[in-house]
């Protein structure tokens, strides 16, 4: 009955792996949800940014049409 006690004693004070800490506090799933939100929100933003470069050049471009027009006139 001893040796029982000592033995549980002895695994109670035995440090805990890393891998089981990793699993308790991220679930893979989840995690990977997270980062392609992240990924997918950046992204979005990055094309709005080029998006609205694209809309300031074409007005450029139209008023530069526009003006060549009238002088044609």
């Amino acid at each position: 009955m001893l040796r029982t006690t000592t033995t549980a004693a002895v695994r109670a004070l035995k440090p805990v792996q890393a891998s089981a800490i990793a699993c308790r506090n991220y679930s893979s799933g989840s995690f990977s949800q997270k980062e392609k939100a992240e990924e997918a929100k950046y992204i979005r933003a990055k094309e709005q940014e080029t998006i609205k470069k694209l809309q300031e050049e074409l007005a450029k471009k139209d008023k530069e049409l526009q003006e060549l027009k009238q002088g044609k006139n």
